[in-house]
């Protein structure tokens, strides 16, 4: 019986965050290093993650020790986030909670990999809310009005 309410448990959570937030799709490992250098990703870094998943980028960023927190709304991935990055628990948080109220003012770099249909309205959040010189990352789309100052293969970096 408890196998049936843990595979409920599972399929809800992905079924909530298909229909309130974003399907899970992972950052490709081989980007994480050429990306996370180009941001300027190092000890002490302020790191954001909106849709943090199952904590991949998460834990590179904290593996280089910067102080990183994660947004994930499904629960499932937040469940897993929390397992992965246990052993920085000093340095990491994962907060179950939607990328749309995430707490970014205080942020040096913030990374995301959404779809082309919540872009423009991320960039309005990230004018609004970042200061001048936080590092934007998004790994795959493109934003249309902010100052891109790197890119590789998958990745564009912006500087507000």
């Amino acid at each position: 019986m408890i196998w049936i309410w843990v595979i409920v448990f599972l399929f809800s959570g992905f079924l909530y965050a298909v229909f309130f937030g974003a399907p899970y799709v992972p950052t490709f490992k081989r980007d994480l290093d050429e990306l996370l250098d180009l941001a300027g990703v190092k000890e002490g870094t302020q790191f954001v993650d909106l849709g943090s998943g199952d904590g991949t980028v998460l834990l590179a960023a904290a593996g280089r020790g910067a102080n990183v927190t994660g947004y994930e709304i499904n629960p499932v991935l937040w469940l897993v986030s929390l397992w992965r990055l246990r052993r920085y628990r000093i340095h990491a948080r994962v907060k179950l909670g939607s990328m749309w109220r995430a707490k970014i003012t205080d942020a040096d770099v913030v990374y995301m990999y959404l779809h082309t249909t919540w872009m423009t309205k991320m960039e309005r959040k990230l004018v609004a809310e970042l200061p001048k010189g936080t590092k934007v990352v998004s790994y795959v789309f493109e934003f249309s009005r902010l100052k891109q100052i790197a890119k590789t293969r998958n990745a564009q970096v912006y500087e507000l």
